[in-house]
């Protein structure tokens, strides 16, 4: 059996050895003389593309290492966990999640073995944001290990904002120069509250759920223990001097080394791994999902330039047209299973909001930008559609606040929406298409692509005299005012497919 995902082709990873001075605080528990000139030696395993792990595991690697106690091999591939390999380090620190559609090792009755001797012997290992759902398929036992699992049936997190994390414990060492502080980040509700006995250190309140969770926290496990913070969704968070400080103080601890009275710095943004994806495009599947758009379409309209939101962030038509995409691409697990002839409707990019950039519009052409979207993993998503121009000073409401269609329970698939682009923004070229969120954790779009509505000579001058024609005139635009906040009248939804619902197969 071989993974699901492609590995990268090389493996990526780093060892940083810093010479410097043993930290000066004694933690709660005396470190082993043995180890007092050792340093921690951490094994940082990364590479599920659902979070931007790209720029977060360099970043975690590049913070740690700024303590000289500590050093870090930065490793993308899962299958270390299956090998003797790991029983060389001290901690060992997820950053991944191999869900259970998914799973990243060849073995993963073998993976979780070696993770529990490797906690027996008394190490550590550190579990980062979504690496609460690791081994989702084996939950249970993974649930007796690190003490708190990923659950789907709850409410995934609030909408991504700034709030207050509180410090529980502020005696423990992990907390030392710790006080509380305000973060740029996910606060997670989606594991369960009650349960294993685990050591709270720090908490927030959740404006959805309207209680608080816990943000860090440890679990002992045979004569080891397991940290879990379930904050860090990105690089933002890792600005914060009190989270990096709780950091480098965990493998520390974890480490059996002294804890520093001093906070950690915040140091310079890492280079990003930039080799490899695990989301390649499949020109099979692109090329029958365009044929299906193509057949979708009213007569005198052409399809100029499509992107799959999730694996594609720059595409451009013959004829010049541009639609770039911003956000954090995810693959929604279990796509594979739920979808068939629909291409992208697994893979999704978010942000708040997410953002298409269109350009290399042409003034005197007639464009109809068409999305898709559907709530993929339970958020509640309301969302709406605004399209501004660059400077910001024409601003037009494309969709009204909509509730995205749902999977869970439901099994609702992707929803497709379809609106004129104001000739306003066509006569300047360009314009931002921001996908909005009302409510929910964060916006989401799957699809995109442009259309050109053609007139009745363009059609005859592209068929030929002879060909029939539409009876129609060429489609006019309504006057909108100059820089006023005006609602598209022609925004409509073109389908809205369930499961189950007869589909479109190109063969």
């Amino acid at each position: 059996m071989f993974p699901l995902y492609p590995r990268l082709s090389s493996r990526w990873s780093t060892a940083i050895l810093l010479v410097g001075i043993v930290c000066g605080t004694l933690c709660a528990a005396e470190p082993p003389a043995s180890s007092a000139n050792k340093r921690v030696k951490v094994l940082l395993i990364t590479g599920i593309e659902y979070h931007n792990w790209r720029e977060t595991a360099p970043q975690i690697a590049k913070q740690l290492t700024s303590c000289p106690d500590i050093e870090v091999r930065l490793e993308t591939n899962f299958n270390v966990l299956c090998s003797n390999e790991i029983f060389d380090y001290d901690v060992l620190f997820f950053n991944f999640w191999n869900s259970k559609d998914d799973s990243p090792s060849l073995d993963d009755d073998l993976a979780l073995s070696n993770i529990e001797k490797f906690l027996d012997s008394g190490k550590g290992i550190v579990v980062y944001h979504l690496a609460i759902g690791v081994f989702e398929r084996q939950k249970d036992r993974v649930e007796r290990i690190i003490g708190r699992v990923y659950d789907r049936s709850l409410p995934g997190h609030d909408p991504f904002r700034e709030f207050e994390v509180n410090i529980v414990n502020k005696y423990h060492p992990i907390m030392k120069s710790v006080s509380n502080f305000k973060t740029l980040d996910e606060l997670y509700t989606c594991f369960a509250l009650e349960g294993r006995p685990i050591e709270v250190l720090a908490e927030a309140r959740s404006i959805n759920v309207k209680k608080s969770f816990p943000m860090a926290y440890l679990f002992r496990y045979g004569k080891g223990h397991v940290f879990t913070t379930v904050l860090g969704h990105d690089l933002r968070a890792l600005k914060s001097r009190e989270f990096v400080t709780i950091l480098r103080n965990a493998v520390l601890w974890l480490g059996h080394k002294q804890v520093p009275a001093e906070p950690a710095k915040v140091v310079s943004p890492a280079k990003p791994i930039t080799e490899g994806r695990y989301y390649p495009v499949v020109p099979e599947e692109l090329d029958a999902r365009i044929r299906q758009i193509k057949q979708g379409l009213k007569p005198g309209e052409r399809l100029l330039v499509y992107a799959d939101c999730g694996r594609e962030w720059d595409k451009t038509a013959i004829s010049g047209e541009t639609i770039s995409v911003e956000g954090d691409a995810y693959l929604f697990p279990g796509s594979r299973d739920v979808f068939e002839s629909e291409f992208a409707f697994g893979y999704v990019v978010s942000g708040n909001p997410a953002r298409l950039q269109v350009e290399g519009l042409r003034p005197g052409k007639t464009y109809k930008l068409f999305i898709s979207w559907w709530d993929f993993d339970n958020g509640g998503r309301i969302q709406s559609i605004r399209l501004r121009s660059k400077d910001g000073s024409r601003s037009f409401r494309a969709v009204k606040p909509t509730a995205l269609p749902a999977y869970y329970k439901r099994y609702e698939l992707g929803k497709t929406s379809s609106f004129d682009v104001p000739r306003e923004l066509v006569k300047v070229g360009s314009f931002d298409c921001l996908i909005e969120l009302v409510r929910g954790p964060n916006a989401v779009i799957s699809e995109a692509w442009l259309v050109e509505v053609l007139c009745q000579s363009a059609i005859k001058r592209r068929d030929g005299a002879d060909q029939a024609t539409p009876t129609r005139p060429c489609p006019k635009q309504p006057p909108y005012a100059s820089g006023g906040q005006c609602e598209l009248a022609q925004a409509q939804s073109i389908s809205n497919n369930t499961r189950g619902a007869t589909r479109t197969r190109v063969d």
